[in-house]
């Protein structure tokens, strides 16, 4: 019986090593053109024979009543395609989601530096952001372009800094001085090793406040119970 054991656990572990030392890819998708949005975020492991797509072709905001409507589908890619499903979020239930958010990034002490360690094994290797933009006025064009061009190298600026850019981002904005349009494509993707995102859980469960087990698991299960 002992030996039994002793053998799951090693196997355990040996499983453990290895999905640890499995590559992730992230691929993010956005595109909006003329107020139609999507959105599409992939995951790949095991060299793209597992691939798990999350697909969002719908984002509209509603004024009666109030909130945001999303459409979603996931997906894994040769086993199953779940159906599109439809989400409403109230402007309380966001604040409700941020208010949730705020509170966990409280309970763990030096949330920061765990996400600036795990940033700084993360690779981009495709980073493209083209944007087609004008108000119909060149004046108003001009100022929107400029403000743009200041968002997407802030945006690159900050990417460069904490995580491992391999290649060279590509960036386009093409001003449009004689019509309205509002038109941008957004690619990213991204790589980095299982293991350091297991880290990083086990260094947010270290560093909460208190360190204890039980706090960690009532705060879990009373968030659980208010999705339910």
């Amino acid at each position: 019986m002992l030996k039994l054991i002793v053998c799951i656990a090693v196997l355990l572990f040996f499983l453990l090593f290895l999905l640890s030392l499995m590559k992730l890819s992230v691929t993010i998708f956005f595109q909006h053109a003329q107020g139609d949005d999507e959105w599409k975020i992939t995951f790949q492991a095991l060299f793209g024979m597992i691939r798990y797509t999350i697909h969002i072709p719908f984002v509209k905001i509603e004024t009666e009543p109030p909130g945001i409507a999303i459409d979603h589908q996931e997906t894994i890619e040769n086993i199953s395609k779940g159906t599109v499903k439809r989400s409403k979020y109230t402007p309380e239930e966001l604040i409700h989601n941020f208010q949730k958010t705020k509170e966990f990034a409280q309970h763990v002490v030096r949330l920061n530096e765990i996400i600036k360690k795990f940033l700084g094994h993360i690779s981009i290797t495709k980073f493209e952001w083209q944007t087609k933009i004008g108000t119909g006025d060149a004046a108003t064009t001009g100022m929107i372009v400029g403000l743009g061009w200041s968002l997407k190298y802030h945006l690159l600026a900050l990417s460069s800094k904490y995580m491992k850019l391999k290649t060279p981002p590509f960036f386009l904005i093409t001003p449009s001085f004689h019509e309205a349009v509002s038109e941008t494509k957004f690619v990213c993707m991204i790589h980095f090793r299982i293991g350091y995102a297991m880290l990083a859980g086990i260094r947010m469960v270290k560093y909460w406040r208190g360190n204890r087990l039980s706090k960690i698991k009532t705060f879990v299960s009373n968030h659980a119970n208010e999705s339910y």
